[in-house]
């Protein structure tokens, strides 16, 4: 039987954003049920798991050690451009020794039906020098637009992808919850702005956690690098990110 204890308090899922999402990119599928348009922006998030204002806490560790934190926050339902899109902000700070310190900020914008990405607004601080980053994204016409500035210099690349195009952050915190285990075994692929990926549902599994009991997960395992995702059956968070990463190993834990 295998045992999942959780480091103490603190917060949690760093490396989240630059680190997972340069290392490997992607999991998960987004297939979600189509709702009812909503009459008013406070509506709650699709299926009333998350509300306004609520946020998720991570911890991240490299190599045993604790090395920063990550905070997910859903901001809510807005109407921008005649479209309802869902918000979210994740901000991250972490630390590993002397080689790697990023501070970072994204908000994420996204298509309330599809789950798709629209847009998303990036602040990152990586070892002292400051960039933002815009990203838009056009999935019927296939392309995504990005517009780095740093040091006072603006780049801006337009990048073709065959629709429909994902975003790292989504993926990871928005599987679907019909998700059955006659999937186990099967391939997913996704299409990110900078490259394709694939993830494979390794199985089900009872895991038992400290203060928790027995609980049922989905264990996915991804590619290029060969990561695994710990997904609660009835939840869309992941409880657990193991992640290959410069001399040793990065494990992102919920709190």
């Amino acid at each position: 039987m295998q045992i999942y204890k959780p480091k103490i308090k603190i917060v949690a899922l760093t490396i989240f954003i630059i680190v997972i999402s340069s290392l490997w990119q992607g999991f998960c599928f987004s297939n979600p049920t189509k709702e009812a348009k909503p009459k008013d922006a406070a509506l709650e998030f699709r299926t009333s798991l998350f509300k306004i204002g609520e946020k998720f806490l991570y911890q991240v560790d490299f190599n045993g050690i604790k090395v920063g934190t990550i905070e997910l926050e859903y901001q809510g339902r807005k109407k921008i451009d005649k479209i309802w899109q869902d918000v979210i902000r994740v901000t991250s700070n972490v630390k590993i020794l002397k080689l790697f310190q990023i501070e970072s900020e994204e908000v994420v914008y996204m298509d309330k039906d599809t789950y798709l990405p629209l847009k998303v607004q990036r602040k990152v601080k990586f070892l002292g020098r400051e960039e933002s980053i815009l990203e838009e994204y056009q999935q019927k016409e296939g392309w995504v637009k990005i517009i780095q500035t740093k040091d006072k210099t603006t780049e801006e690349r337009l990048i073709k992808v065959n629709p429909p195009i994902h975003n790292i952050l989504i993926l990871y915190f928005l599987y679907p919850l019909d998700l059955k285990d006659e999937a186990i075994g099967k391939t997913y692929e996704f299409n990110l702005p900078t490259r394709k990926i694939s993830v494979r549902l390794k199985e089900a599994r009872k895991i038992s956690r400290y203060g928790k009991g027995r609980e049922e997960f989905y264990i996915w395992e991804g590619s290029p690098r060969r990561f695994e995702v710990w997904l609660k059956k009835t939840e869309r968070l992941p409880l657990r990110v193991e992640i290959p990463a410069f001399l040793g190993r990065i494990v992102i834990t919920k709190i």
